[in-house]
């Protein structure tokens, strides 16, 4: 009844067009915000625009929520700040490993194709801050220790999936750098360093990494496996819980991936069969086609799907359900005849698997999001604590949400919530991603913990 009476009161809040207080006095209910950790990933660390910045950490929904706890009881939340404005972010170096770079921060540009002119009516795009990635520093100090000693509250690790919580070494040189910053020891696992702060509240959001990893390659094979899943994330809800301190906590489960800019912005303008023919042209593709051993892939006069290849290798014709992906170079559709045949060599140029999901491909992601999501209810139900349903609240989204006079969707930039990469929010959505742990927290608990002022919050900025 508890939960029907505070659901009830929210959405009379939410209602309302205008900035509205709080009407009454906060109050920690049956839970205890004086220890609260975060644990999660590059959602809870605070990444945004494609890199770890100190503003992006200081705007994390985790840092949101602390801020807001305070106000009923809550303690220091202290966060790994990474110490720089410009970015940190990752770069793959051949034969060494994975590095820390600087600059890797992304910002909108103007998109045009190689001839200098915009691409469609979708006219800008996120490009690094630098163009030559080899002008990238190396982070170096400002990757280094954070300045604040530990131990750290926010515990959120860009990267991470469930069973990585539990790696011994995920710290280590040869692990994740962005953990390697702010582990204990070498040799202590994320989750050791969570549990060892004694934690009296705890939020868990995990798990988007165990299918956003595959969908962001453009594949489903990277998906993590159901079982695999189910034993660490149990491990993880049941290991918190039984801690020191019995803490109480909240759980957010994973957003669909077709919830999220980064796969729906560019198929909304650029459509899979783009490719316009005359008969000559068709008839000298099939020809060409053929000669590469391809007669499977028939070209005809008038509108044709795109060619691209498949996980396992193959050429097929794009379907009216595949989907690009934001990272698509859309120069090369026009200036290098991606997608069809090198207007220079005369060489068959079908577009990269890692830059499509195709049907096939989306619906086992979903499906790995629906089972998921199930297991991350259960450890709710089971353990009587909150769960923030992210899922149903991002595709709310879809057609717009207003909150304190502000409408938001999930359009690419101009939506108010996602930040330049497509993928993580901006400090608004932060903002109305940690509105919904409160309300989520107060029904649970009968807490009264205030909203954050989403108008206080900015979301993207343009050039």
């Amino acid at each position: 009844m508890k939960k029907l009476v505070y659901i009830l009161f929210s959405l009379v809040i939410l209602a309302g067009c205008e900035p509205k207080i709080d009407e009454y006095s906060p109050d920690a209910g049956a839970a205890d915000f004086s220890t609260y950790v975060s644990l999660g990933n590059s959602l809870t660390a605070g990444f945004a625009d494609g890199a770890l910045y100190t503003s992006g950490q200081q705007n994390s929904y985790a840092n949101l929520l602390a801020e807001q706890f305070k106000l009923a009881g809550g303690g220091v939340f202290k966060q790994p700040y990474i110490n720089t404005e410009d970015g940190v972010g990752l770069e793959v170096v051949p034969n060494v490993g994975i590095r820390l770079v600087t600059k890797r921060i992304l910002k909108l540009v103007p998109d045009k194709d190689c001839a200098g002119v915009p691409i469609g009516t979708f006219s800008m795009k996120p490009a690094y801050a630098i163009d030559n990635p080899d002008q990238a520093v190396l982070a170096g100090q400002l990757a280094a220790r954070p300045v604040d000693p530990g131990p750290y509250n926010n515990m959120g690790v860009p990267g991470i999936n469930v069973k990585e919580l539990f790696i011994p070494g995920y710290g280590s040189p040869l692990g994740n750098p962005f953990f390697a910053r702010f582990t204990s020891d070498m040799f202590s696992t994320v989750f050791q360093d969570a549990v060892a702060q004694n934690p009296t509240f705890f939020s868990l959001w995990i798990g988007n990494n165990d299918v956003l990893t595959s969908a962001l390659a453009g594949t489903d094979a990277l998906i993590t496996p159901l079982d695999t899943f189910a034993l660490y994330y149990n491990m993880t809800v049941l290991g918190l819980v039984n801690s020191a301190n019995s803490p109480k906590g909240v759980l957010a489960n994973i957003p669909d991936i077709l919830a999220v800019p980064f796969f729906t912005t560019i198929s909304a303008t650029l459509p899979y069969d783009h490719v316009v023919l005359t008969a000559q042209q068709a008839a000298g593709l099939n020809i060409l086609y053929g000669m590469y051993g391809h007669p499977e892939i028939v070209w005809k006069e008038g509108r044709n799907p795109f060619v691209i290849t498949t996980t396992t290798g193959d050429w097929v014709q794009m379907g009216p359900e595949d989907i690009f992906l934001l990272n698509l170079p859309t120069d090369s559709i026009k200036c290098k005849g991606m997608g069809v045949a090198n207007p220079v060599t005369y060489v068959p140029n079908p577009i990269p698997g890692q830059f499509v999901l195709q049907k096939s491909e989306q619906i086992n992601l979903q499906n790995a999001i629906t089972a998921f999501n199930q297991i991350i209810a259960n450890a709710a139900q089971l353990n009587g604590l909150a769960l923030v349903d992210m899922n149903s609240h991002m595709k709310t989204f879809a057609t717009g949400m207003k909150f304190d006079g502000i409408t938001m969707t999930t359009q690419f930039v101009t939506g108010g919530l996602f930040s330049t990469d497509g993928v993580h929010l901006c400090p608004r959505g932060n903002a109305v991603a940690a509105n919904y742990f409160i309300d989520a927290i107060n029904g649970e608990y009968a807490s009264h913990i205030p909203h954050v002022d989403i108008t206080k919050y900015p979301g993207v900025k343009f050039p």
